[in-house]
């Protein structure tokens, strides 16, 4: 099969993080065409893409082109489902930037507009690609901690977006930083620890940043029966890029046998509790009985490696996509939970009923 040609919907900062990855594999596929309404966005578009690139104004014109085999929406999230719906509607292959989509509903439209047209849909939820938050799914799935009973995960990062902004719309974002960006956390505790069973949440809305929320606290009960606690603070000024900062993201896991953190800045550590399981005290060192030891990883980055196995896929080829659609829907679920709980007051068990427009 000849190079996947590749049209990509959207031209905003994220396409700083895809544009890397298509550039890693020139020999699989080709980015043809951009749709990016913003004529001051072009150069940008051209220079991390190439100077051939085509540029559209609206993205049903890229999708339109006899010449694209795929898309890849890396747009507003208030255009994740109408995008699909005609990509599905022209038979091509879709790759959309996490978050999937605004609600439960808009994620079943999604899917069931692919599969009527016989075209994937994945998601891009880079952290399930990422070699750091593989090298903490390793130890969990190891064994080596025992049975799971708590899990911490925090996102920190100061998100000032200019007054006109689609991200400072509770309509345009789906809610607020929780669905923007917690869903990062949600994703990966899914991935990691199984399918949450009930959520409570409490939100604080700071209007001067957004209209949705910019902290969130869920506190999640697990199908497995452990404990979870998700935060998210988009008001801080420390976020991992000084010496002295707190974590950007950090997931703290314990077990009966052990336990382990993957943190932004620094990688992923173990730390045994005893030496009862002789495997693990081999693979992670003795080391790992008196402190944290670091458990090596690889350095690809997620975008790089969840754009590459979808590709891969697209050319029918061996490939690892882990976030189809279908898989996906879930996260968007628990974030949906957890905005009913903190309107209503009250513990959300799962799976919840899907309401239009919500």
């Amino acid at each position: 099969m000849g190079a996947v040609r590749i049209g990509v919907l959207g031209g905003g900062g994220i396409l700083g993080s895809h544009a890397p990855a298509y550039a890693k594999i020139r020999d699989l596929c080709e980015v043809v065409a951009v749709a990016e309404p913003d004529v001051k966005r072009h150069d940008r578009v051209k220079a991390l893409l190439g100077a051939d690139v085509r540029l559209y104004a609206d993205y049903r014109d890229v999708i339109g082109l006899a010449d694209v085999d795929a898309v890849d929406i890396v747009l507003p999230h208030y255009l994740h489902l109408p995008a699909t719906l005609c990509a599905a509607e022209k038979r091509k292959h879709v790759l959309v930037e996490k978050v999937m989509a605004r609600n439960v509903c808009e994620c079943d439209q999604m899917i069931d507009a692919c599969d009527k047209a016989g075209v994937s849909l994945t998601v891009c939820h880079d952290r399930r690609y990422d070699a750091k938050w593989i090298a903490l799914k390793e130890v969990v799935d190891s064994g080596a901690l025992g049975e799971i009973f708590y899990w911490k995960l925090e996102h920190n990062q100061n998100v000032v977006f200019p007054e006109g902004s689609w991200v400072r719309s509770r309509e345009g974002l789906g809610g607020g930083a929780i669905m923007s960006c917690l869903t990062h956390q949600i994703d990966s505790l899914r991935w990691y620890g199984g399918e949450f069973a009930r959520v409570s949440c409490m939100t604080r809305v700071i209007p001067e940043r957004m209209e949705g929320e910019t902290v969130g606290v869920i506190i999640g009960k697990m199908k497995s029966g452990a404990l979870a606690q998700l935060s998210i603070n988009w008001f801080t000024r420390s976020n991992g890029a000084r010496p002295n900062d707190l974590w950007y993201e950090l997931v703290h896991v314990c077990g009966t046998r052990g336990e382990a953190y993957f943190m932004s800045s620094r990688g992923t550590f173990v730390m045994l509790h005893d030496a009862s399981d002789a495997a693990a005290v081999s693979r992670y060192g003795r080391e790992a009985l008196d402190g944290f030891a670091e458990v090596p990883s690889g350095t690809w980055t997620g975008h790089e490696r969840c754009i590459a196995e979808w590709v891969k896929s697209l050319r029918g080829e061996p490939s690892q996509v882990i976030t189809s659609g279908r898989d996906v829907r879930g996260t968007v679920e628990v974030a949906e939970a957890a905005y009913r709980s903190a309107q209503c007051g009250r513990e959300i068990e799962l799976p919840i009923n899907p309401v239009p427009g919500e």
